[in-house]
């Protein structure tokens, strides 16, 4: 039987599993047109409420058989976060200062995204927001920086666009030039 520690720490997972077992029911209620060799709007959010609900699952199990009621298994990036700490001799991960002001900066900067979205577009406002984030959060190397922006927003862009058929803002005047010049460019329609 599961100690009252263990049930403790299965709750949000078992919470967060049924909330998704109830939306995946939602989700293979949608009713559309089927149109043959295409996907219909049902299916990534039943794939991806599968995978939630595996998840948690998976969780429950692994608290479930977990060998003392009260052990905390670190995951493999906390491990490694862990190690490399040690390795450098510096502080933890535990010791980690507390930076408002960059919380909130970071938290304008995503308001001015949602502001601007529609504006600029999705590349050049994701372009500028990943490139400001990284710049808020102190990382100083600019060749980096560039690289992760447009790489990165280009590979959104590609995902969201021509994999799962979401429509993302083109941007007004000028600006949705450049998206659709991208577009085209992609293979995108």
């Amino acid at each position: 039987m599961i100690g009252n520690a263990r049930l403790i720490r299965a709750l949000p997972y078992a919470t967060v599993g049924a909330a998704a077992g109830y939306l995946y029911y939602v989700a293979t209620n949608f009713e559309f047109h089927r149109r043959a060799g295409t996907l219909g709007p049902d299916f990534w959010p039943e794939a991806i409420l599968i995978l939630m609900i595996a998840a948690c699952v998976f969780e429950i199990v692994r608290i479930a058989l977990s060998p003392r009621k009260d052990a905390h298994v670190p995951g493999v990036l906390e491990d490694m976060v862990e190690e490399s700490a040690e390795a450098h001799g510096a502080p933890g991960p535990a010791a980690a200062k507390s930076h408002p002001v960059v919380l909130l900066l970071g938290m304008a900067a995503t308001l001015g995204y949602v502001a601007v979205v529609q504006m600029l577009g999705f590349f050049l406002s994701t372009v500028i927001y990943l490139a400001g984030f990284l710049l808020i959060g102190g990382y100083r190397r600019w060749g980096v920086i560039a690289a992760v922006s447009l790489i990165g927003t280009l590979l959104l862009m590609f995902i969201f666009m021509k994999l799962v058929y979401v429509s993302l803002p083109i941007g007004q005047g000028p600006f949705a030039q450049v998206t659709l010049f991208l577009m085209q460019v992609m293979g995108i329609r």
